[in-house]
Formats: C-alpha cells, structure tokens, sequence
C-alpha cells in the first residue's frame, strides 16, 4: 500500500472521524459512547478530538458502541457511508480525487 510520507502516521485519524461522522448522524451522544462503551467520559472525548492515536481495542469497543459494522465496498459507490467517509477525508485534508487507485 502507498501511503503519503507526510500522512502515513495519520492515517487512523480517518478512522476516528468517520467514525465520529457516523455517531453523530445517529444521534448518539459521546455520554453514551462512554456508557456503552465502558469507557470513561474524559477518554471517548480524547478519543474524537484525534489528538492521540487510539489502540485497537479501545476503537473497536467505541465502533461496536456505536453499532459500526466494518466490510468493504467500492471506491466508487455513493452510498451514505462512503459519503461520511469522503467528507471525513475533506477534514483531515484528503483530496477525494488525488487519491491513488489501490
């Protein structure tokens, strides 16, 4: 896989806001990612705000939190969650269409 030198240590960030993007078209509160979650408030916060990278775990209790499912799909479909997925990208600074065809 070719990762951008300048991004490949952020990669995860994606991740963490598509994830954020997804929690907030259902509604969810980060509260109740904590509670569902199990973990603490102040953590779920630190989570979202992508200041940190977070371990594997604690990204897959807060998907499951969240009622995330992980598959994978085509680039080029237009689905919501490639839509959530794009405009992620646009906040991390991702160009949809300078990206490489892997």
């Amino acid at each position: 896989m070719n990762v951008n030198p300048i991004n490949k240590n952020e990669q995860w960030k994606l991740l963490v806001l598509l994830l954020d993007q997804i929690r907030v078209q259902k509604g969810i509160s980060n509260l109740k990612v904590s509670e569902l979650s199990g973990i603490a408030p102040a953590h779920t916060s630190r989570f979202f705000s992508c200041k940190f990278p977070p371990t594997l775990p604690t990204f897959l209790k807060i998907s499951k939190a969240i009622g995330v499912n992980f598959f994978f799909e085509d680039k080029e479909s237009k689905t919501d969650l490639n839509l959530a997925m794009e405009k992620a990208m646009e906040q991390i600074g991702r160009r949809i269409n300078k990206l490489s065809n892997n």
